[in-house]
Order: C-alpha cells, then sequence, then structure tokens
C-alpha cells in the first residue's frame, strides 16, 4: 500500500503534468523543447513512484529541477508578446 507520502508525490506530479500540458499549447516555440523535458521528468517520475523505486532524496532534486523549468516556462509566457485570443473567421 502507499504512504500518505507516496500519494501526495503522485497527486503533485499529476498536477505538475497537467499544468505543463495546459502550458504546452501557449508555450513560443525557443521553449518548446525545455516544457517537453520538463514532461518527461514528470512523466519518469511517475513510472518510478508507480514501480515503487523512488528514492526520496532524488525526487526531491527532481522536483526542485522540475519547478525550476516550470518558473522559467511561466516567465516565458508571461514575458511573450501576445495579440490576444486567435481569431477565427466569421461563421455564416
Amino acid at each position: 500500500m502507499a504512504t500518505d507520502s507516496d500519494r501526495a508525490c503522485l497527486q503533485r506530479l499529476k498536477e505538475m503534468d497537467a499544468a505543463l500540458a495546459r502550458m504546452e499549447r501557449e508555450l513560443p516555440d525557443d521553449v518548446r523543447s525545455l516544457g517537453a523535458e520538463a514532461r518527461r521528468k514528470v512523466a519518469e517520475q511517475l513510472d518510478c513512484l508507480a514501480a515503487g523505486g523512488i528514492d526520496e532524496a532524488r525526487l526531491s532534486e527532481v522536483m526542485r529541477e522540475i519547478s525550476g523549468m516550470m518558473d522559467a516556462l511561466t516567465a516565458r509566457l508571461l514575458l511573450a508578446p501576445w495579440d490576444g485570443p486567435r481569431r477565427t473567421g466569421f461563421k455564416s
């Protein structure tokens, strides 16, 4: 049975993955690879947690890395010029 800590980590990793998936749609081309790398790291940790072979020290280190990547992506999104919502043609 998973511990409370394992469940909390699983929940946090799922939240990170969902946030990264939402960001991915809006990321400028110059940081798309960073977003993909962050999602890859989240997926690796989810796999490790599911297999029961997670090292808490390594998990803490990776979580800090992912958080830093997410901070950088968020900052880049905030600094990217935005022309408003995407326009679609008039519907007839």
